[in-house]
């Protein structure tokens, strides 16, 4: 899993986050082919003027954020632009306002903040917070349930492609035995043949010896014959 994320430089006050790689590039391709500027890695605060003016609600509605970015400037951010969200980016905003392109959990951070700026600028602290509680948590949780969703549908691929693997380990394993076996039959049959190889030989021996005596003792018989007919 190493590989699935990178460090970010998008920055919220003093915290950094880990964007997923997928997300990113799914922004800068956005970015490049509206040919909008890609904001995640500047550091980006909620314009709480401007999300007060429009409403969290409002801003979650058309998924958009009103950002002061490090120049000063203020944009509207956007994760997934389409005509009929910058109409609706351009009906709450100024037309000179620039717009620019972020993650996806990045936007949803920001419209946290928005929620919250909106919900402190309430007359009603109590009432307003626990307002703009339910969007703000509600949305988190739902991004924490699809992250989780995420890494078990990962964890699920992962698992077949071990399981897969594990088969194919258990085949070569059973095939690798198979082969020793084979081998070790095979020695088994080559000490055979050596022992009969060598009986033979040892018999061939025997055998020879056996003729050399026989052969010995005809000639000694031979020339005892031939000494009785000289005689």
């Amino acid at each position: 899993m190493d590989d699935y994320y990178f460090e970010s430089e998008t920055i919220f006050g003093d915290e950094q986050r880990v964007e997923p790689a997928d997300e990113r590039e799914a922004a800068i391709a956005t970015a490049r082919s509206w040919e909008l500027r890609y904001l995640d890695e500047e550091p980006l605060l909620i314009d709480s003027e401007s999300a007060i003016r429009v409403g969290g609600e409002e801003l979650a509605r058309i998924g958009a954020a009103p950002v002061r970015c490090g120049d000063g400037n203020i944009r509207i951010v956007l994760a997934d632009a389409t005509p009929e969200r910058i109409a609706a980016i351009r009906e709450h905003f100024s037309g000179s306002l620039d717009i620019g392109v972020v993650t996806t959990s990045t936007l949803a951070s920001l419209l946290d903040g928005a929620s919250m700026a909106v919900a402190a600028a309430g007359t009603d602290p109590v009432a307003n917070g626990a307002a703009a509680a339910a969007p703000v948590w509600g949305r988190s949780l739902e991004r924490v349930l699809s992250a989780f969703d995420s890494e078990a549908t990962r964890l699920q691929d992962l698992r077949g492609k071990l399981q897969e693997l594990g088969g194919e380990m258990a085949a070569r394993e059973q095939r690798v035995q198979e082969l020793e076996n084979e081998l070790q039959r095979i020695r088994v049959e080559r000490l055979r043949d050596q022992e009969t190889v060598d009986r033979m030989r040892h018999d061939l021996a025997d055998r020879n010896n056996r003729l050399e005596r026989a052969l010995a003792k005809t000639q000694e018989l031979a020339a005892i014959i031939q000494g009785g007919h000289l005689q």
